[in-house]
C-alpha cells in the first residue's frame, strides 16, 4: 500500500517538474510531422522542385556551352579542306586554347558571296561551324568575355589559324559580316593538331542563305542501334504538377492534360508519345536572339531537357522557335515525328510553348562495324532532288543526319546516316522525298 502510495507521489512529482516539457516536445514533434506532411504534399513538391530547378540553374549560370555546339569542323589545306567526322575532342581542346589567347577586336568588314567563301577556305586554319546562328553572348560564353563582341551580333562559324597568321575571324552568314581579332599573345597555338583518321573533302558553297561545307566525294558512316527509353521523360515532367491530369479522348488519340491554375499547363498525347508544355504569363522581357537563346537553354534545364547529347539545332524568326535536336557522333537526328527534338517557341501575350517527345535514348548496342551506309556527295545528293522537281533555290539547308526507325516489337531504335534538307521550315530526308514523289517505286 506504501509503494502505491510513493508510487503515485513520484508520479505527481515528475509531472509537475517534467510535465510542461514533455507536453511541449510533443507539440513540438506534431507540428514537425505536419509540416513535413504538407511539405510533401504533391503542391508543395512542386514549389520545392521548382526551387530547385531555380538553385540548379542559379548553379549552372549561363553555361550555354553544354547545349551550343558546333555542328562541323574543317582544316583548311594548301590543296584541299577536310572535315573531321569525329570533332568533339578537338573542338574541346580548340576551345581550351582559345579562351587563354589575348586578342583584341580589329575591324569588322560585309563581303560579297564570293568574297566570303574565299575568306572561309583560307589555308592553314579550322573552321568551326555552328548548325544555326547563335548570339554573340554564346560565343562569349564559350571563348570567354574578354571577346569583344555585342550579345546581339549573329555568328555561323568560327575560324582559327594554324600557321603564323596571328588573327582569327567570327562569320556571319545573313549580313555576310566578317569580325577580325587580333591576337597578342597565344600562350598555345593549334599547329600540331589533326583532323583524325575519319575524314572528307568538303567546299564551302552557300545553301539558301547559309554556308556549308559541303562533301565533294562519298563519305562511309556507321549505323547505330539504341534501346528505346519510354517513360523517364514523362514521370520528371509530371513531377512538375499538383494533379493527376485529366483523360481525354480526340480522334482517336488518348490525351492526358495537367494544370497548375492559370501559369502552366501540359498535354501529353499517350497515343503518339508527343508532350505540349505551355507557359503563359511569362514576365521577362525577350525580344533579342541572344535573350532567345539563354531562355530556350534555361527552358531546357527546367524540363529536364538537357540530355549529354541534346544539342541545339536552328534558329526561326531571331529565335522565337528554337529547336535543339539528339546528336549521334556529331550527326543530328531526325524523323517523321518529334522524337528526339525539343523545340521551344515564343507565342503572342507572353505564351512560351516547348514541344518534345515522351521518347528517348536509353542505351546503346554493341555496334556491328560491318553495318555501313556510302553516301554520295552532297551535290549528287543535291541533283536527286532537282531531278523530281525541287528546285535549289527552294533548299533552305542541307545536311547529313541519321534518320530514326523504330522496331516496336523489340523497342529498338535503329539510326542510319542520310541526307536531309529544309524546305518551308520542315526537314525531309532525300531518299523519302525522291520516293514520295516517284510514286513510292
Amino acid at each position: 500500500m506504501k509503494k502505491n502510495k510513493q508510487w503515485r507521489v513520484n508520479i505527481r512529482y515528475f509531472r509537475q517538474r517534467y510535465g510542461v516539457i514533455i507536453a511541449l516536445i510533443i507539440a513540438i514533434l506534431i507540428s514537425i510531422f505536419l509540416s513535413v506532411q504538407l511539405w510533401y504534399s504533391p503542391g508543395q513538391s512542386t514549389k520545392q522542385q521548382r526551387a530547385n530547378e531555380t538553385s540548379q540553374e542559379n548553379a549552372t549560370g549561363e553555361n550555354l556551352t553544354s547545349v551550343y555546339s558546333i555542328s562541323q569542323m574543317v582544316f583548311n589545306r594548301q590543296d584541299k579542306n577536310i572535315s573531321a567526322i569525329d570533332y568533339r575532342t578537338l573542338y574541346a581542346t580548340i576551345v581550351d586554347r582559345v579562351k587563354k589567347w589575348d586578342a583584341g577586336y580589329k575591324s569588322s568588314e560585309v563581303l560579297k558571296k564570293q568574297d566570303y567563301l574565299d575568306a572561309l577556305s583560307q589555308e592553314k586554319s579550322i573552321v568551326m561551324t555552328f548548325p544555326d546562328a547563335v548570339s554573340g553572348h554564346v560565343i562569349k560564353s564559350i571563348f570567354g568575355k574578354r571577346i569583344k563582341l555585342a550579345n546581339n551580333a549573329t555568328i555561323n562559324h568560327v575560324q582559327v589559324p594554324q600557321g603564323d597568321s596571328n588573327k582569327f575571324y567570327f562569320y556571319d552568314d545573313r549580313h555576310r559580316k566578317r569580325y577580325t581579332y587580333q591576337i597578342s599573345n597565344a600562350p598555345k597555338k593549334l599547329q600540331h593538331l589533326k583532323p583524325g583518321k575519319k575524314t572528307a573533302d568538303v567546299s564551302y558553297q552557300w545553301v539558301g542563305k547559309h554556308v556549308m561545307a559541303a562533301t565533294t566525294t562519298s563519305v562511309n558512316l556507321q549505323s547505330y542501334s539504341y534501346l528505346l527509353d519510354v517513360d523517364s521523360t514523362v514521370s520528371r515532367l509530371t513531377k512538375l504538377f499538383a494533379d493527376g491530369g485529366t483523360r481525354d479522348v480526340n480522334n482517336g488519340q488518348e490525351i492526358l492534360t495537367y494544370s497548375n491554375g492559370d501559369n502552366r499547363r501540359m498535354q501529353h498525347n499517350v497515343t503518339t508519345g508527343l508532350i505540349n508544355y505551355d507557359a503563359y504569363n511569362i514576365n521577362r522581357d525577350v525580344n533579342s536572339l541572344s535573350q532567345r537563346q539563354s531562355e530556350g537553354y534555361r527552358w531546357l534545364l527546367r524540363l529536364h531537357q538537357n540530355a549529354d547529347n541534346l544539342y541545339y539545332f536552328e534558329e526561326h524568326d531571331k529565335g522565337q522557335t528554337l529547336t535543339y535536336r539528339l546528336f549521334v557522333n556529331g550527326l543530328p537526328i531526325f524523323g517523321q515525328t518529334t522524337y528526339g527534338t525539343v523545340r521551344v517557341k515564343q507565342l503572342p501575350n507572353n505564351h512560351e510553348r516547348i514541344g518534345m517527345s515522351q521518347y528517348s535514348l536509353r542505351v546503346p548496342l554493341p555496334t556491328d562495324q560491318k553495318n555501313q551506309v556510302n553516301l554520295e556527295p552532297m551535290n549528287d545528293a543535291m541533283a536527286k532532288l532537282q531531278s523530281v522537281g525541287v528546285a535549289r533555290d527552294d533548299i533552305e539547308q542541307m545536311t547529313i543526319g541519321y534518320r530514326w526507325q523504330l522496331d516496336t516489337d523489340n523497342q529498338i531504335v535503329t539510326l542510319n546516316p542520310e541526307w536531309c534538307f529544309e524546305q518551308d521550315h520542315v526537314w525531309r530526308s532525300v531518299n523519302e522525298q525522291v520516293k514520295s514523289e516517284q510514286g513510292g517505286h
